[in-house]
């Protein structure tokens, strides 16, 4: 296993200190040991030749030698502890420097080391960090104002895609029509779309849900709905405006980028209803009780130019709700992983509710269920209400 670098040089120079405190402890015992039998040889001899042996008692003779020790261990305890602080004192300095830049600041000033050991190499990888990690913050400043700028750039681009999509229909006294819609993204933009507005006679309605998230598939979703609200203001056949809205997304369609889609007519005076799926999810009728609308889905937009796509009819009778969606909405997961479905769907739904009340309490339950789990795909339900009120 690989020691750190830090651990190796502590290591080395506990190792390095210990060798020579042992080098010092020999070196000074030998040299006071010599130096001190020649003082008490002198001292002896002295005392022999002055003739003053019995002025000089048994315990004063050890006193002198008590004094001599002690003065040559603390000589030798400061020698150690200067020892020991010339190796240790670089490591020191180095703590408090590596605590500088802990606290944040990266252009703590090193230590100097003039010596060419371990404590130099160590000099060295400390300094390599200070630039890197001088480096690495200009670079992480740079990605947060990048960041910034983008995040900024994406929630404009998602206020404009919200200021795309119709959110109700304000009926006038009397109107047959109440009309409700709303999309949440899973991103700061989304690939759900879906639109209605009138013309003489006839509500004009879509949904639809473009492959894949983000930005290309928002950039889709802008696209297929100025072709559908276009193609809408000039032809009032159903079959007609969905093979062009189809014809337009298979030219040029590089990215193999493809579209699942509900549109239809609904004519207000008679609540009779034209209505085409491209590959969507069914609608839900909702009466007495809430049924699926007989639509099975053809091939979704951009896949096929020559694709066929059948034109249904279904009369609503009035009070009746036709609820649209996405599969944001049936296949929302909570933290189990446990999807939605379409009986919680039915079961959220009212024949009571006015549209805007019916998709808040949709989304309120979708919200109770997913708890918090992390939105995986967007949200689109459009409701509109048949009423009749003209006949």
């Amino acid at each position: 296993m690989k020691v750190p670098k830090l651990l190796q040089i502590q290591r080395s120079l506990a190792s390095r200190i210990s060798l020579w405190v042992v080098l010092y402890v020999v070196v000074i015992l030998f040299i006071f040991a010599f130096v001190g039998e020649f003082f008490i040889e002198k001292l002896i001899m002295e005392i022999l030749e002055h003739g003053l042996l019995h002025a000089i008692t048994v315990r004063q003779l050890a006193t002198v030698l008590t004094v001599l020790f002690v003065v040559m261990l603390i000589v030798l305890t400061s020698m150690l502890r200067r020892l020991i602080h010339r190796h240790i004192a670089p490591l020191t300095a180095f703590t408090e420097a590596a605590d500088e830049v802990a606290r944040g600041n990266l252009e703590a000033k090193l230590p100097s080391i003039k010596s060419k050991d371990e404590m130099c190499s160590l000099h060295h990888s400390f300094s390599v960090m200070q630039k890197s990690l001088v480096k690495q913050m200009e670079e992480l400043k740079w990605f947060n104002e990048a960041k910034g700028r983008i995040e900024g750039e994406l929630k404009a681009a998602n206020d404009i895609q919200q200021s795309m999509l119709p959110k109700a229909y304000h009926p006038a006294d009397g109107d047959s029509l109440d009309v409700y819609g709303q999309q949440i993204s899973a991103k700061e933009v989304g690939g759900d779309l879906y639109d209605f507005f009138v013309i003489d006679h006839l509500l004009y309605f879509c949904i639809g849900d473009v492959s894949g998230k983000g930005v290309p598939a928002a950039l889709l979703m802008a696209m297929k709905l100025n072709q559908f609200r276009y193609v809408a203001h000039y032809e009032t056949d159903v079959e007609k405006i969905i093979n062009s809205i189809n014809k337009a997304s298979c030219e040029g369609n590089d990215s193999m980028m493809f579209i699942t889609f509900f549109m239809g007519t609904l004519d207000l005076t008679t609540g009779h209803l034209h209505y085409c799926n491209a590959g969507h999810n069914k609608p839900f009728v909702v009466a007495d009780a809430a049924t699926e609308l007989p639509a099975d889905p053809d091939l979704p937009l951009g896949v096929d130019e020559g694709a066929v796509y059948v034109v249904r009819d279904y009369d609503l009778q009035p009070g009746d709700m036709l609820f649209l969606y996405t599969d944001g909405l049936t296949e929302a997961k909570n933290e189990a992983r446990e999807m939605f479905g379409a009986s919680r769907v039915i079961e959220c739904l009212s024949s009571e509710a006015d549209c805007k009340a019916q998709i808040e309490q949709m989304t309120q339950a979708v919200h109770q269920f997913v708890g918090s789990a992390p939105q995986s795909d967007d949200l689109t339900m459009l409701a509109i209400r048949y009423k009749n009120n003209n006949k």
